[in-house]
């Protein structure tokens, strides 16, 4: 396939951008407050000449200015969560890093955040990740994100102790090269019925939280539970493997790890 030329694709975005904005604005009208049509218009003319993110900031508060709701979700304490806009979670995950499997992979592959924040490998265990530690470490990071657990299931079945002596010999690692850097471990999803009917390892996802919410303890880590996502979501955030998330699944996870780790745009 011909690829566009830059300018031509440079072009094309404001003009979208233009469109959804006046959308808003046509939204505005209806309820007769002509003052705020008449500021939408012009910061609308104006992201013509703005850059990318410049203009998706923008946007972003042309929604909030005219009433539309922002996407919002359940945190795992029963409150109320904003999601991070696209540009908004590139700016707080800056200096983190996120180590982890196929599941943290899709961060990357959705475009969320590129491979100086993401060390991931498809298929990864937390035993075998070696290679993604030392990465993580050498990028000297603020913070550290870790997830993993969906293929250790298929390793060690009903041993979760294993399980948690392998992620323990992992967290050392980075305590020793990075003692002052915080470290946030996700918890595995929940998976399907079906999905257990189909492997029946992957069932004893519930008894390895448990031993990692020990783990944190021990370790003096924080523990992210991100079961509210999937299960307080009004739609399935599951692919039909009932193991993997689909995209809508992944912002408000990072937006849920920036939130646990206080982490600010």
């Amino acid at each position: 396939m011909k690829k566009q030329p830059k300018n031509k694709v440079l072009f094309l975005i404001p003009a979208g951008v233009i469109l959804a904005g006046a959308l808003i604005f046509l939204g505005t009208r209806g309820r007769g407050d002509d003052s705020v049509c008449q500021e939408t218009v012009a910061r609308l003319q104006a992201l013509e000449n703005s850059d990318i993110s410049q203009t998706e900031q923008e946007l972003q508060e042309l929604k909030q200015a005219s009433g539309s709701s922002s996407d919002s979700e359940a945190a795992s304490d029963g409150s109320v969560m904003t999601v991070l806009s696209d540009v908004e979670i590139r700016q707080v995950f800056a200096g983190s890093v996120i180590i982890g499997d196929s599941i943290t992979e899709s961060i990357v592959e959705y475009g969320y955040l590129d491979t100086d924040v993401v060390v991931s490998k498809r298929g990864l265990n937390v035993g075998a990740a070696d290679d993604q530690i030392s990465t993580a470490i050498s990028l000297n990071p603020t913070h550290v994100f870790m997830a993993f657990g969906s293929n250790d299931l298929e390793i060690y079945g009903s041993d979760a102790t294993s399980f948690i002596d392998a992620y323990r010999t992992q967290l050392k690692k980075i305590q020793t090269a990075l003692p002052d850097v915080p470290i946030y471990i996700n918890c595995i999803l929940p998976i399907t019925d079906e999905a257990i009917a189909q492997t029946p390892d992957l069932g004893y996802y519930s008894d390895y939280n448990d031993g990692l919410i020990s783990l944190c303890q021990e370790m003096g880590c924080t523990y992210i539970d991100n079961t509210a996502i999937v299960e307080s979501s009004s739609e399935n955030l599951y692919e039909p493997d009932g193991e993997h998330v689909i995209q809508d699944y992944y912002p408000k996870w990072l937006t849920h790890m920036a939130q646990t780790a206080g982490l600010q745009a």
